[in-house]
């Protein structure tokens, strides 16, 4: 039985849902999308600092999802 789950996640296209301009919005989402049993990965160029400021969208996220949430996902942020 695990082997059916694992290939199937093997084969699960990822996709981005959206962007957003700072880390604490994203986990804001990532939190709301968990609350509905949706897994999402948060993708930044940026490594963490200290420092409580970006510049120009340098801090900007990109919130991924599986091809099969997608839909689920875009409808209920598109609600906060």
């Amino acid at each position: 039985m695990p082997e059916n789950t694992e290939n199937k996640d093997k084969d699960m296209k990822i996709v981005e849902l959206c962007r957003v301009p700072r880390e604490d919005e994203a986990l804001t989402i990532e939190s709301l999308l968990a609350s509905y049993n949706i897994r999402c990965i948060l993708q930044s160029d940026v490594t963490r600092s200290v420092y409580p400021f970006t510049i120009d969208g340098l801090a900007e996220v990109s919130i991924l999802v599986s091809e099969r949430d997608f839909e689920k996902s875009r409808e209920i942020i598109s609600k906060r």
